[in-house]
């Protein structure tokens, strides 16, 4: 079950992944290396793979952010959320009205 939770900064630093949904690795002085971060159409299906070196940013701020943006691999913000004990981040991907999800966890 997907609950919003806020994570620190200092709490997203860390490889997050999801088998073919891909990769992020954060690092704390900003960047982001994705590796095989997958891209979706608007029906939701995934079409291609993204990987690069950009950075990250987290909203409304360092100490509780809810939002986590990348600008590397273009697509939504993504969200944090699971539990305390297994953080989760996701974006929604494809159409915003059929609900589909693109879901990473901390390794």
């Amino acid at each position: 079950m997907w609950q919003q939770q806020t994570l620190a900064r200092t709490d997203v630093v860390g490889t997050w992944t999801a088998g073919d949904a891909g990769t992020l690795r954060f690092e704390d002085d900003g960047t982001v290396v994705a590796t095989g971060l997958a891209e979706y159409d608007d029906d939701g299906d995934k079409v291609s793979e993204c990987s690069g070196t950009g950075e990250w940013s987290v909203y409304p701020d360092d100490g509780a952010a809810e939002l986590l943006s990348v600008d590397v691999c273009e697509g939504n913000p993504w969200r944090f959320g699971g539990s305390k004990e297994h953080p989760q981040m996701r974006r929604s991907v494809g159409d915003p009205d059929r609900g589909h999800f693109q879901t990473l966890g901390r390794e």
